[in-house]
């Protein structure tokens, strides 16, 4: 990790003489700018983060890169411009990078599926042994009945939950009586817990989708970095002029085109056959 404080540069006479924190370390700069975000930006009023934060790092870096060699143009030009903020933006946006991490995402159909194929022997295998020690009068047997009542993804894994709840209840009567290890159940109630979070009963209405608080954090800072870079293309206006400014402080959300892309790619004709010779005077060529 480096990490340095310098006194900024910036003449701007509303701003103070702060100090540029700067870091290479993600988690420092997370915990650094947390409450500057949470503070500059209400939970509410966070614009929602749809780009990649590794691809806005990266244009952050290559843009501050290109300004930082000017700053005294742009401190002449632009004497508000909040140098300090600018500064920041790449140590921010490793701030981004690491609340974006804190984010978990909703499970794909493909994940969802998986865990059912692990998930359904167990609690088919779990189930009719509860209805072998019911028959034995070893458990309540209505209980057990209601459990096996339903069908459907979220009703297994309901099941899943209550099949272990059984287990843990009455596991001094069922000691030594079952093949299923303590970590054989605990594994079964973590995908039970699991798949009934992801999964939706039929017929459910959707609710609004709610951020959670990691995602609610991750677009505070995406807000700020959004903000500030503003400021920077701002600056790249009057140090390299309107045209050139793309090529030097690139949109936040540009993407490098690859080198093949960039390359025009140049067609040639096909080579037209060479006329046939024409026949000597008096002499029919073959149809």
């Amino acid at each position: 990790m480096t990490k340095t404080r310098s006194k900024s540069k910036n003449t701007n006479p509303s701003v103070s003489a702060s100090q540029i924190f700067t870091t290479s370390d993600a988690n420092e700069a997370y915990r650094h700018f947390l409450p500057l975000v949470q503070a500059e930006v209400p939970a509410d009023r966070a614009e929602i983060c749809r780009l990649s934060v590794d691809l806005v790092r990266a244009n952050v870096d290559r843009g501050v890169g290109a300004i930082r060699p000017h700053l005294g143009r742009v401190v002449e030009k632009l004497p508000l411009c909040p140098i300090d903020g600018m500064l920041e933006l790449p140590s921010l946006a490793l701030g981004l990078v690491a609340a974006a991490g804190r984010v978990v995402a909703a499970a794909s159909e493909r994940e969802i599926e998986t865990r059912l194929e692990k998930f359904r022997p167990m609690r088919d295998l779990t189930l009719r042994q509860l209805e072998i020690f019911a028959e034995l009068k070893l458990v309540p047997k209505q209980r057990v009945a209601a459990i096996r009542r339903g069908s459907g993804p979220v009703d297994s894994a309901r099941d899943g939950v209550d099949i272990v709840g059984v287990f843990h209840e009455l596991a001094e009567t069922l000691d030594g009586k079952h093949p299923f290890s303590p970590d054989y159940l605990a594994a079964m109630a973590e995908h039970a817990s699991w798949l009934l979070v992801q999964l939706k009963p039929r017929g459910a209405q959707q609710k609004p989708s709610e951020r959670s608080p990691e995602a609610v954090v991750r677009d505070q800072f995406w807000t700020v970095v959004n903000r500030r870079y503003d400021h920077l293309r701002e600056a790249g206006v009057a140090v390299f002029g309107l045209r050139q400014l793309d090529a030097h402080v690139p949109p936040i959300g540009a993407r490098t085109p690859s080198p093949s892309a960039a390359q025009p790619t140049v067609k040639t004709k096909p080579a037209s056959a060479a006329p046939a010779p024409a026949a000597p005077p008096g002499i029919t060529a073959d149809p």
